[in-house]
């Protein structure tokens, strides 16, 4: 057995044992989100409608949240309120007992976080132990170990999204759809050029992965996406209220989240006016366009930021080829935002993230601000002129 393949065995025990430690820690993430996730498969496998109120209170009521010393809300109200096809690909979870399941999805998230940082690297080229240094020191990191939430085991996607082959990276950016607020804005656009620039290959593989996502749920249960709709214009606005988006934040700063459209456009304003005058390459505009989309998205939760590891990555980068000066300022810089910022505000309000809209808009800027000049960048990749003969 060569070194490599003892290397990827011990790795993958470590990821399982870890996996099932988190877990056993997390109490199985009974009355956080995998909780609705396995339901959502379970649904699935009883031929049951998800997205009836009754049944899905029938699936995901716990009896052992009403405690004589306290009582936990119901881990997931109203109902599924992901599109059918994610509950699709949770069924093959719901095949085994919850707490075997919950096991098996810690260690899936684990395998996610260090898949999604290793292609944040590479798509970027960071150098890998500084994104891993940042990812772990971040709140979002948490949040997700914390909740079980399904961004940690998409994160690789996201880099995939940004890498060649030009249809892995459309069929990427489809597979993102398990979570479609995350992607609605990203995926249009990098699709739209994808267009604009011809490359049809990753329109292909954008279409091709929604496609047999969409007809897969619809041969299934074909009455999915108008009681979804309801769900989400129902139960899911009140539930996203307190995220930190820009919806979120007009609520808690003007008390009317329709302010949030003008934060999105300000914001966008910005990253244009900011971005005059600069080279702007692939995947920097993917970069920030997924950071715009976090901010912008209505039903973000603090946990969905973790996706801000690959423009992150963007921006240690540009820190890395700098000068020492430079350096330091974007790495500065890089803390405030990344880490310090966050936590210091989720502490500072008692818990809630609402505030932490900030992260997704400032990391927009930053990734821009670190793009090169068009002038600095032409002479970058102007070969230097040899001395004239004397």
């Amino acid at each position: 057995m060569g070194r490599r393949a003892a290397g990827l065995i011990a790795l993958a025990v470590v990821v399982v044992a870890t996996g099932a430690t988190l877990a056993l820690v997390a109490s199985s993430w009974r009355y956080h989100d995998l909780w609705c996730f396995y339901h959502g498969g379970e649904a699935v496998l009883r031929g049951v409608d998800p997205y009836d109120p009754s049944t899905w209170l029938a699936l995901t009521d716990d009896p052992t949240r009403f405690a004589p010393t306290r009582i936990v809300k119901a881990p997931c109200p109203g109902a599924f309120g992901y599109p059918y096809w994610s509950a699709l690909a949770f069924a093959p979870l719901a095949l085994v007992p919850y707490d075997i399941a919950a096991g098996a999805w810690g260690a899936l998230l684990i395998a996610g976080v260090i898949g999604g940082i290793a292609l944040a690297a590479r798509a970027t080229g960071a150098p890998p132990p500084l994104v891993t240094v940042f990812t772990l020191g971040s709140l979002p990191l948490l949040q997700v170990l914390v909740f079980g939430q399904l961004t940690g085991m998409l994160l690789p996607f996201v880099g995939l999204s940004l890498l060649p082959p030009a249809v892995r990276a459309g069929a990427s950016v489809g597979l993102l759809a398990l979570k479609p607020q995350l992607v609605a804005i990203f995926g249009t656009a990098l699709t739209a050029k994808a267009l604009r620039c011809g490359d049809l290959r990753f329109v292909a593989g954008v279409v091709g992965s929604v496609g047999v996502l969409v007809v897969a749920s619809l041969a299934v249960l074909p009455s999915w996406p108008l009681e979804w709709a309801r769900e989400i214009l129902t139960n899911r606005v009140e539930i996203a209220r307190p995220m930190p988006t820009a919806w979120g934040l007009s609520l808690l700063l003007f008390g009317d989240a329709a302010w949030g459209a003008a934060q999105v456009a300000l914001l966008v304003g910005l990253v244009l006016f900011v971005a005059r005058g600069r080279e702007v390459d692939g995947v920097a505009f993917g970069a920030i366009v997924l950071a715009i989309s976090l901010f912008a998205a209505p039903y973000v939760g603090g946990y969905d930021q973790l996706f801000l590891v690959v423009p992150w990555a963007v921006v240690l980068a540009a820190a890395a080829r700098s000068a020492p000066r430079r350096r330091r300022v974007l790495l500065g810089a890089m803390l405030a935002v990344a880490i310090l910022g966050p936590w210091a505000l989720v502490v500072s309000r008692g818990g809630s993230d609402t505030l932490n809209a900030f992260v997704p808009a400032l990391t927009a800027l930053l990734v821009t601000v670190v793009q090169p000049r068009r002038a600095l960048a032409a002479e970058a990749r102007t070969p230097a002129t040899p001395p004239l003969p004397v």
